[in-house]
Parts: C-alpha cells; sequence; structure tokens
C-alpha cells in the first residue's frame, strides 16, 4: 500500500513548515512519528516513487491536529488546493468542454488518477444527469482496511474541485463516508 510522492511531497514539505515555524518540536515529532516517518521528513521526495500510506496517513493526522485543529473542512480544503496544482499544471485544460461529455471525461480522469495516487485501490465512478438540475456522482473506492480515513477528506475536496470546475456555473458539493474498511463512498451533485 503506497501513495504516489506527487501527492506526499505536499505533506512533507509542510510537516517540515511546522518544524522550522517552531509550530511543533523535534521531540514532539518525536513522540508522535515513527522512525521511518522522522526519515522521510530528511529525505528528498520524488514525485513518480511511491512512498508508504502509513506515513502519509501518520503525517497527515499531525497536520490535521496541529494546523488544521483537528476540522476535517481543513483537511477537505488541502483535497482542493491540490486539484488546483494538478489543474495548473494543466492536465485538466482540454476536458472543459460541453456538459454533455462531462460526466464521462471526469470519470475517466477519476477512475485513473485515483489508483496512480493511491496503489492498491479500485475506484468506480456513476454519473446520473438530473436534466437542467445538474448531475450527481456517486465514486465507489476498495481500499486496504488500512488506508486512513484522515486522507478520505482530501480525496473529498480533490473530487469537489475537479466536479466545480466542469461544472460551469452550479455548485458542486461532495460528500463521503468510510462504509467498510474496504470501501469509501463519495457522493457528489452540481445543481
Amino acid at each position: 500500500m503506497g501513495v504516489k510522492g506527487s501527492a506526499f511531497e505536499s505533506v512533507v514539505h509542510d510537516v517540515n513548515q511546522l518544524l522550522e515555524s517552531g509550530r511543533i518540536s523535534p521531540a514532539e515529532l518525536e513522540t508522535r512519528l515513527q522512525a521511518e516517518d522522522l526519515a522521510l521528513l530528511e529525505t528528498k521526495i520524488v514525485a513518480a516513487l511511491w512512498y508508504p500510506l502509513g506515513s502519509y496517513g501518520r503525517l497527515m493526522e499531525l497536520l490535521y491536529q496541529t494546523e488544521g485543529q483537528r476540522s476535517t473542512e481543513y483537511l477537505v480544503e488541502r483535497g482542493r488546493r491540490a486539484a488546483d496544482r494538478v489543474r495548473a499544471m494543466g492536465l485538466y485544460s482540454q476536458l472543459k468542454s460541453d456538459w454533455a461529455t462531462w460526466g464521462d471525461r471526469v470519470g475517466k480522469i477519476l477512475a485513473t488518477l485515483g489508483p496512480a495516487m493511491y496503489k492498491d485501490t479500485q475506484w468506480r465512478i456513476q454519473f446520473d444527469d438530473v436534466g437542467g438540475a445538474g448531475m450527481s456522482l456517486m465514486l465507489e473506492v476498495d481500499c486496504p482496511p488500512e488506508f486512513p480515513d484522515v486522507c478520505r477528506w482530501p480525496t473529498q475536496g480533490f473530487i469537489e474541485y475537479l466536479a466545480q470546475l466542469y461544472s460551469s456555473d452550479a455548485k458542486a458539493r461532495v460528500r463521503s463516508e468510510r462504509v467498510s474498511p474496504e470501501r469509501m463512498v463519495f457522493y457528489g451533485d452540481t445543481r
């Protein structure tokens, strides 16, 4: 089970920023993290490599508690910012098109990007066109039971950002739940 370096890099950067700014002490890091996590904080993260999902989850949990004040909105916003970084790289710019093809194209992105970011996951997406009122989606993600739930919220923000990007003037809303240890479900709509 792993996470791609392109996602891991920002988490390592932000934890190191907490350390450099004095918002967390080296002693506190040592008590809250494992030795492998601490070693990764001193490593150059390579975007194309896989990193341990356990470390990613523990670092994300640290940010959630320290910087995010235990707010799930903080984690959702991290996901939105990650999606904005990916968009700024130009990956999705060619997909801004008519509403009729929105579901298929975004579905293909999520179905391929999800497993490319989180190893050992499978993503299935369904869209329903609700006429002129918008679109709804359901995304099921099969994952190993050790997938940290704290990582679900940034994924929700990423999906919401992408849905908003392609929903014209409609407001995109996404919510999620962990329906079992091996499955997360994301529900979204634009209206």
